[in-house]
């Protein structure tokens, strides 16, 4: 008997038309013999639809043309309209599903969902929590403070944390899954415009010692309970001062080195940070786990992916499309467990 999967694509977030290209790579090579394939769509206000129609209206945004409303039920934990659901797989990037808040739906629903849970998802998505736990487990952090919207009327005080840091810092939303609002900041007169930039996407900022080196990335997969394999390390460089959402997604300007170059102690010592981190902070299925490395072969921990993007040039299925994991394997892995 086949397996109804519930693919869920969209959402409220900054990366509402990634989540629209992961959804379609993965509906497009998902195994239908083993698996029958319900849709549903997050529209940028947060309603939740149906859909019937073509996967290409996925890619061309178009797909709310063919939709139905969609009603949960939490006295019968029902999604009305659906059926019985096997499993969920989520391809919602950044708030409002990275941060743990749609698995919690379907955690109340008691509905399996691929991926970290709601609490796993939430610790990995807030980068100040996150960072605690890799000091916690040993993972080398750089050196940063946690500002929150309530402290920029005492902004002087920011400051001389900040220079005790030394410019350049890196300034990011901390609670964010995408790289909008953050900002490469070289002078002290910038940081205040490029906290408040932050701000709009997050009610708390990471202002980040920058970090001059190789930027590396390694993915997690579990092939079956507790049974967890890492991809090969990769190094990525791009045109821009940092990875951005333009050099991620839309200028194609990245260049990806899978292997990367590094030496075996290097990318040994990665592997063991990746395996603690991703047991301390309670993942489950698959994420990617981001770090720096220095000239001098110093590592440091940046961040992690809890539902990493699957477009076609995601580093998440490239790096194990390097180890012969086609999509369709790792759909089957995830949707297995």
């Amino acid at each position: 008997m086949k397996k109804r999967v519930l693919v869920i694509f969209g959402g409220k977030s900054e990366e509402y038309e990634v989540s629209l290209r992961s959804a379609y790579s993965v509906l497009t090579s998902i195994d239908t013999d083993r698996h029958e394939i319900i849709k549903m769509g997050i529209t940028r206000e947060g309603k939740y639809l149906h859909f019937t129609g073509d996967n290409e209206e996925i890619i061309n945004d178009s797909w709310t043309e063919h939709t139905s409303p969609v009603k949960i039920d939490f006295s019968t934990g029902c999604v009305d309209n659906l059926g019985k659901i096997d499993a969920v797989l989520p391809m919602v990037h950044g708030a409002f599903c990275e941060d743990g808040r749609l698995q919690g739906i379907f955690e109340a629903l008691d509905i399996k969902c691929v991926g970290c849970d709601s609490h796993s998802s939430f610790l990995c998505m807030d980068k100040h929590l996150c960072k605690m736990v890799a000091e916690s487990v040993g993972a080398p952090v750089v050196r940063s403070l946690c500002v929150a919207k309530n402290q920029m009327d005492n902004f002087h005080s920011v400051l001389r944390t900040v220079s005790k840091i030394g410019y350049p810092v890196f300034v990011k939303p901390a609670l964010s899954g995408s790289s909008r609002g953050c900002t490469y900041v070289d002078r002290a007169d910038l940081l205040y415009s490029a906290v408040n930039e932050a701000l709009l996407y997050s009610k708390k900022v990471l202002i980040e010692e920058f970090i001059e080196g190789i930027e590396c990335e390694i993915g997690a997969l579990e092939l079956e309970k507790g049974n967890v394999i890492f991809s090969e390390v990769g190094a990525l460089s791009y045109d821009s001062d940092f990875y951005d959402y333009e050099a991620k997604y839309i200028n194609g300007g990245t260049q990806y080195q899978i292997p990367a170059k590094l030496p075996s102690e290097i990318t040994n010592k990665i592997k063991e940070y990746a395996r603690n981190l991703f047991v301390a902070l309670g993942c489950r299925g698959l994420a990617r786990l981001d770090f720096f490395v220095r000239a001098d072969g110093s590592i440091y921990f940046n961040e992690i992916n809890t539902l990493p993007g699957f477009t076609k040039i995601s580093m998440y299925p490239m790096l194990f499309e390097a180890l012969g994991y086609s999509m369709r394997e790792i759909t089957n892995i995830l949707l297995n467990l």
